[in-house]
C-alpha cells in the first residue's frame, strides 16, 4: 500500500467528497468548509493522498501543514469494503515518515470520544493522547492526539500548538 499525494484538481474534490460525504449529511456545514477552504488546496497548505493498494483506490487521507512545527491529519477514510485491512494504519506510519523526512516536529490528530478503535490504532503507533476538544458546531468532543517525530517528549509545546490547532482543547 502506498500513499499518493493528488495534484489535480479533479482528483481532489473527488478526495475531499469521499473524506466528507458521510459527515455532510449530519453536519452540512462541511460543503460550506470545502469551498471555504478551496485555496488552500490549490496552495499546499492542505493535501489528499489517495490510498492506493496495487493500482486500487482503497481510501483518503487529508493533511494540513498548520504551521512550521506541526501538520494536522484532518481526515482518514478506507473505503467500507477495504477496513480492517490495516490501510489506515500503513497510511499513518507513511505520512508520519514524510512529515520527519520534511523536518516537521509534531502529527496532530483527533477522533470522536466513542471511537475507541481509532484510540486503539493511536496508542499501537505511539502517538499520545493528549486532551480533548469540544465541535461546537458537532456539539461532541474529540480525543486530540500528538506523534512527536522526534521523540523529544516537550509536552508544554505540545500543549500549547494543540491550543492554537483546536479551539476549545483541554489538557487530559
Amino acid at each position: 500500500m502506498k500513499i499518493i499525494q493528488l495534484k489535480e484538481y479533479e482528483r481532489i474534490q473527488e478526495g475531499l467528497r469521499s473524506l466528507t460525504e458521510e459527515f455532510i449529511g449530519e453536519y452540512p456545514y462541511y460543503s460550506t468548509w470545502i469551498q471555504k477552504n478551496e485555496a488552500t488546496f490549490k496552495d499546499g497548505t492542505r493535501v489528499i493522498y489517495e490510498l492506493n493498494d496495487d493500482g486500487e483506490t482503497v481510501g483518503y487521507m487529508m493533511i494540513h501543514f498548520s504551521t512550521a512545527k506541526c501538520a494536522k491529519i484532518n481526515g482518514i477514510y478506507v473505503f467500507p469494503n477495504c477496513q480492517k485491512r490495516g490501510y489506515a494504519k500503513e497510511a499513518l506510519l507513511q505520512v508520519l515518515e514524510e512529515l520527519k523526512a520534511q523536518k516537521y516536529d509534531y502529527a496532530y490528530i483527533q477522533t470522536r470520544i466513542h471511537n475507541k478503535i481509532v484510540v486503539h490504532m493511536f496508542e499501537s503507533l505511539h502517538f499520545d493522547v493528549i486532551g480533548q476538544n469540544y465541535h461546537n458546531i458537532e456539539k461532541q468532543s474529540n480525543w486530540v492526539a500528538v506523534y512527536d517525530l522526534w521523540h523529544r517528549r516537550n509536552f508544554d509545546e505540545m500543549f500549547d500548538l494543540a491550543e492554537q490547532l483546536y479551539p476549545g482543547f483541554s489538557k487530559n
